[in-house]
């Protein structure tokens, strides 16, 4: 059912992980040159793709927005929402351990460089905190629904 609690998390997750799409995640700054680091790569301040190749974060940040619009719609089968949630989870503490080696992939190779993280920064470990509360709203209405069958 739509109006659940569980789905305004998975929504959240879904929204917060579009945001994630637009933006930058930081900013290098090196001898007055400006970097950007992006789920599509590094970027100058001249619009300029870098050698960066940093697919596989495209890729982690499109399956998260993905799933987590799909298992919205799922609510009829439980245990398999329920199994894409977990799935979800792992996947975001991989996309935060991926961020954060992207940014020091790109500090080792702007030597010298000042970082300033952006707003963004924040969002992966907020979407592996709705994907959680996801799971166990799900989860609730499992046992919820095995306690029914169980009495009658």
């Amino acid at each position: 059912m739509l109006q659940r609690p569980q789905t305004l998390y998975l929504l959240g997750v879904f929204i917060l992980s579009l945001l994630l799409l637009n933006g930058p995640l930081a900013l290098f700054n090196l001898d007055g040159s400006e970097y950007l680091l992006k789920h599509s790569g590094l970027v100058n301040s001249a619009g300029e793709k870098g050698e960066l190749a940093t697919w596989p974060m495209s890729v982690i940040f499109i399956v998260v927005t993905t799933l987590s619009f799909l298992n919205i719609f799922l609510y009829r089968n439980r245990a398999l929402q329920m199994r894409i949630s977990i799935f979800l989870i792992l996947v975001g503490a991989g996309m935060i351990g991926m961020i954060f080696y992207y940014i020091w992939v790109v500090k080792n190779q702007l030597d010298g460089a000042s970082i300033l993280y952006q707003w963004r920064i924040v969002l992966p470990p907020i979407i592996a905190i709705l994907l959680y509360l996801a799971f166990r709203r799900i989860r609730r209405d499992e046992l919820m629904v095995k306690a029914y069958d169980r009495i009658r």
